[in-house]
């Protein structure tokens, strides 16, 4: 018997190492992917600051479609997207490690994209209806809500102290509305 367990016994070291290899913690994968996803994480972030502006000052007034520091703002917010990127690639955007945690972390993240990016796109399709803006106010709230309840988890995944004091993720009050536009 003990001469036949001795043949494992090279595939059970490796395969320890391998484990032991492959397994950081909590900390070390959050701290891997809050720096692999920072660039996205900050272009979402003065995205969805710039654009609750756009959207909210559309629904004040359409005319402020024509204005130039809209469409300047229109430009601003193409590089935001593009430095966000696409649902498709943030699907696929390999994660450290194998934590449940971190997977929904960031399944917060991509739906508080796909929020900003239905928004645009309703008010886009709609060819600027002011009807449509109240949709994209709705849609850009989600879309706040879920980016904030994504940095508090990544927070406390990443054993840092939550933003407010305490209050778990997605329990936070939220306004209903964007913070007006500074002159």
């Amino acid at each position: 018997m003990h001469r036949f367990l001795s043949g494992f016994r090279s595939l059970l070291v490796i395969l320890a190492v391998v484990v032991v290899a492959g397994c950081g913690s909590k900390e070390e994968d959050a701290a891997k992917y809050a720096k692999s996803i920072s660039d996205r994480h900050e272009a979402l972030a003065e995205a969805l600051v710039l654009y609750g502006n756009m959207v909210n000052a559309f629904h004040k007034d359409a005319a402020v479609i024509d204005r130039d520091d809209y469409i300047a703002a229109e430009e601003d917010m193409a590089g935001y997207v593009a430095r966000i990127g696409s649902l498709h690639d943030l699907g696929k955007m390999p994660l450290p490690g194998n934590d449940e945690d971190l997977r929904s972390t960031h399944d917060y993240f991509m739906i508080s994209v796909s929020y900003l990016y239905e928004s645009q796109a309703l008010l886009e399709d709609s060819g600027y209806d002011q009807g449509s803006s109240a949709m994209a106010l709705g849609m850009w709230e989600e879309a706040r809500k879920n980016f904030l309840t994504f940095a508090e988890f990544l927070n406390q995944i990443a054993g840092k102290p939550t933003l407010d004091g305490g209050t778990a993720p997605g329990d936070a009050i939220i306004s209903e509305m964007p913070a007006p536009a500074t002159p």
